[in-house]
């Protein structure tokens, strides 16, 4: 395992190979860095607590390029287009140690929810809804998931409400990422309309909503818990 150590004698070497020679040094810190398989836990401790090594130098290339009197004299020995090649040298080295700490860097994957936790809010009626002797069983709240178009009826109100989209989500009472062609209607002949929509083809979901009378209105932003999750399109 390499350590901090390794990269304080890289450094200290570019820099004496810079004083001594002069001339541009082509390297990229971030290969170095991979190619020596440095680990999250040394990148981050020399960031930490030796990288102020480099950044001291970097401030009295700065004071030097600035006038500095005390800087000026000290770097004497390289006129202006150096001292600016050598402050550019140790500015990618701070770039490039930045950058691979940043690679390495955990990124917590937030949980992915299962369809029964996204759907935990959304209180749906759950039991068989009858009208005129008729018996309509709910789906499966969960099912609407990843559905790509969804019935509800409300049994107190009898609204028709078509949600649809490319891949439904629920957040809480809401229903998430469905597009302008969802709405809400009243519905005229109940069991005409609700059979209509257990019968059709899937194909034929907008047709369907879109020629049915009265009035299309905006999705609700919460859904009621008098709402029976009627059909759904995967």
């Amino acid at each position: 395992m390499t350590s901090s150590d390794t990269i304080c004698q890289f450094v200290d070497t570019i820099i004496d190979e810079y004083s001594i020679n002069k001339k541009k040094i082509r390297v990229d810190f971030f290969k170095y860095f991979q190619s020596e398989d440095i680990d999250r836990k040394t990148i981050n401790e020399y960031a930490s607590n030796y990288i102020h090594q480099v950044t001291n130098v970097l401030e009295e290339l700065e004071g030097a390029l600035d006038g500095d009197e005390v800087l000026s004299e000290a770097y004497s020995h390289f006129n202006k287009p150096e001292l600016r090649e050598f402050k550019s040298l140790l500015d990618r080295f701070v770039s490039g140690v930045e950058q691979y700490k940043e690679s390495k860097r955990i990124v917590r994957r937030k949980k992915q929810k299962t369809p029964d936790q996204l759907v935990k809010g959304l209180h749906l009626r759950d039991k068989p809804f009858i009208i005129e002797g008729k018996k309509y069983i709910p789906v499966p709240t969960e099912k609407i998931i990843g559905s790509k178009s969804i019935f509800l009826f409300n049994t107190t109100t009898h609204d028709l409400l078509f949600i649809t989209g490319n891949s439904l989500t629920c957040k809480g009472a809401k229903i998430l990422d469905y597009n302008n062609s969802s709405g809400i209607k009243k519905s005229k002949k109940v069991i005409e309309t609700l059979d209509r929509v257990l019968t059709m083809k899937p194909c034929n979901c907008c047709e369907i909503f879109n020629q049915l009378p009265n009035k299309k209105r905006p999705v609700p932003k919460t859904v009621s818990p008098n709402f029976i999750l009627l059909k759904v399109i995967p």
